[in-house]
């Protein structure tokens, strides 16, 4: 063995085969902005289909996004395919009939802008395209849409009466059946009457200035908007009013286009204002003038004016006690920062039981003069399987469903207010929100 050689030796041959160019197949993003901030803090349920079929990551159930500059991105679109989305309750997977802003992919992105404008329009969701971005490395087709009050019923679920039983409670009385029933066969007057368990209720529905507003074709309460609502919301707010022995109800909102929150818009969400003579309002706990109800006291507003003072009282001394504490740590051996410490926690203490025995004391009165078919009203609609949330003049559960009580209505947030004056309930349905 000649030991110059190397223990091992590779040769390379060339072979006789031409090399081929394998041409990649490009691919293009869409982005969908959506700029609908008409009610703040709107959340949208979404999923995208591409030619026409919605994508695997929607097959149970929607994403959201929000109307706040939310944006949809769906990267690796082929040239030639089309994309375009179901929105709102028509995202649910079992309904996903009309898909809106349809746009066909060619060799560039894709950019839709999505604008929500109110009062009535003749615009469809044809996306229109208005620039062309030419940059070296990004090169985008800009689209913009509207949505408008005539697109949002285009995309909010009309139930049948043949899809009633399949959603409501399996409890749920043969009468009352054919009473929801009947408001999706159509009604003839916004009146509605059930006679179950040897009770009688009236619901009487009113029409809200929102839709008339801005829908353009084709609205009316009884065709399109009650027949937009869930009907397990129906099943709830009857069998509540039941159990309360409550004669009649008044529902001032169901479905509507382009006001407050999602849950309206997507036919989960349900107001009303009275239940038999019951004006369900407490806005004069707060105001000087408006609406005088027998749910407010004198000696209410009194003792609410009280507990919030103790909370400010309570909130500064907190802030006095932070202030001590760092001083303290800063000069452990000041005996005059020492000194504050401890008169500063002595009154964070009496602080801390004053709001405690004022809002002990505001709670009994409010409690003492709130109606009884008004509670026993909301802890049947607690005890809801159809039930999410429950928004009323006395309390706020954002959800039922934990083990966390209602909190009192202040009426200091934007929600709180909102429902001061009525009885707000969100149906519970996880395929759509």
């Amino acid at each position: 063995m000649n030991e110059d050689l190397p223990a091992l030796t590779t040769q390379t041959k060339l072979d006789n085969h031409a090399i081929k160019d394998v041409k990649v197949e490009a691919r293009f993003t869409v982005k969908y902005i959506f700029d609908a901030r008409i009610s703040e803090g709107l959340s949208i349920p979404y999923a995208v289909a591409v030619d026409g079929v919605a994508q695997e990551i929607y097959k149970n159930k929607p994403k959201r996004v929000s109307g706040d500059n939310g944006q949809i991105v769906i990267p690796s679109i082929k040239s030639g395919a089309s994309v375009s989305l179901y929105l709102n309750s028509d995202a649910h997977p079992s309904y996903r009939k009309n898909p809106v802003y349809v746009v066909k992919v060619g060799e560039r992105n894709v950019v839709v802008k999505v604008l929500e404008k109110s009062g009535k329009s003749d615009a469809t969701d044809a996306p229109v395209l208005t620039d062309q971005k030419n940059n070296e490395d990004i090169r985008t087709d800009v689209y913009e849409a509207q949505l408008t009050g005539d697109i949002w019923m285009k995309i909010s679920h009309k139930y049948t009466a043949a899809e009633v039983a399949a959603l409501l409670p399996r409890d749920t009385s043969p009468e009352m059946l054919e009473a929801i029933e009947a408001i999706y066969n159509g009604l003839a007057s916004p009146r509605l009457r059930l006679d179950a368990e040897g009770k009688s209720l009236t619901i009487n529905f009113e029409d809200s200035d929102n839709p008339r507003a801005n829908i353009k074709k084709g609205y009316s309460l009884l065709s399109e908007g009650l027949t937009r609502v869930h009907p397990a919301g129906y099943a709830a707010l009857m069998s509540a009013a039941l159990n309360a022995d409550v004669d009649k109800i008044a529902v001032t909102s169901c479905w509507r286009p382009m006001l407050g929150s999602i849950a309206h818009r997507a036919g989960l969400g349900l107001d009303i204002n009275y239940l038999d003579d019951i004006r369900l309002n407490r806005e004069e706990l707060r105001k000087k003038w408006g609406i005088d109800t027998p749910n407010v006291s004198e000696a209410e507003k009194s003792l609410f004016a009280e507990f919030r003072q103790a909370k400010t009282e309570q909130a500064a001394a907190r802030q006095q006690l932070v202030k001590a504490v760092k001083a303290s740590k800063n000069h452990p051996d000041n005996s005059a920062a020492v000194e504050a410490l401890t008169t500063a926690r002595e009154l964070a203490a009496k602080a801390d039981v004053r709001r405690n025995l004022a809002e002990a004391a505001w709670n009994q009165e409010r409690n003492k003069n709130e109606p009884s078919k008004v509670r026993t009203f909301r802890k049947s609609l607690m005890n809801s399987p159809a039930v999410s949330q429950i928004f009323d003049p006395w309390f706020m559960d954002s959800n039922s469903k934990d083990k966390n009580a209602p909190a009192p209505n202040l009426q200091i947030s934007r929600n709180e207010k909102t429902h001061a004056h009525h009885f707000h309930i969100t149906v519970l349905e996880p395929k759509i929100l």
